[in-house]
């Protein structure tokens, strides 16, 4: 029984100070502090997905105005860069060939192949060519900067000797066809 009673305080003083330390957290859990907390930190999130989701909505801002410059712009490259005569093309190469000083050998046309794009057809040429190695660079070069579309896809030496070069040419560009416009 004197046990008892000797362990009696200790575990009073024990349920005191637990007591205690449970109205303590009750009070920092249920004061205001405490929401007012969570209020900064939730107000935080929701500025943070704000400025997430405004950085996200610029490009698409003034849409429509992007999308008829940028149909005015595919238009006026279809207009000034894109023949619509197979001719046109064949022309073109000849000058540039000749402006560069080489000698054109064979060119093969394959017939216009349509696309998946509205009113253009792809034209393949195959031109063979000899000349000085700088006169076939400024050639090569001429045609990937010409106001005609060209791309070069392949390039194949066919023949060396000294300074002079033989090449075979694969090219690409497209013709319009029927005369309107690809973006109205």
């Amino acid at each position: 029984m004197a046990n008892v009673r000797e362990l009696r305080r200790p575990l009073a003083i024990l349920a005191i100070v637990l007591g205690a330390v449970i109205i303590a957290a009750s009070a920092v859990l249920l004061s205001p502090l405490a929401d007012a907390n969570k209020r900064k930190a939730e107000s935080a999130r929701v500025q943070q997905q704000l400025n997430r989701v405004e950085h996200e909505a610029i490009p698409l801002q003034n849409i429509s105005e992007k999308i008829k410059t940028a149909q005015q712009q595919v238009n006026s490259f279809y207009s000034d860069r894109l023949p619509q005569r197979d001719s046109d093309v064949a022309a073109e190469v000849g000058k540039l060939a000749q402006a560069s000083n080489i000698r054109l050998g064979e060119v093969r046309y394959t017939p216009p192949a349509d696309t998946d794009l509205p009113n253009l057809e792809k034209l393949e040429i195959d031109v063979s060519l000899a000349g000085e190695y700088p006169h076939v660079v400024k050639f090569i070069n001429s045609l990937e900067r010409d106001r005609l579309f060209f791309i070069v896809d392949r390039v194949n030496l066919a023949e060396q000797q000294g300074g002079a070069v033989r090449l075979e040419l694969h090219l690409e560009t497209y013709l319009r066809r029927g005369g309107a416009s690809p973006a109205t």
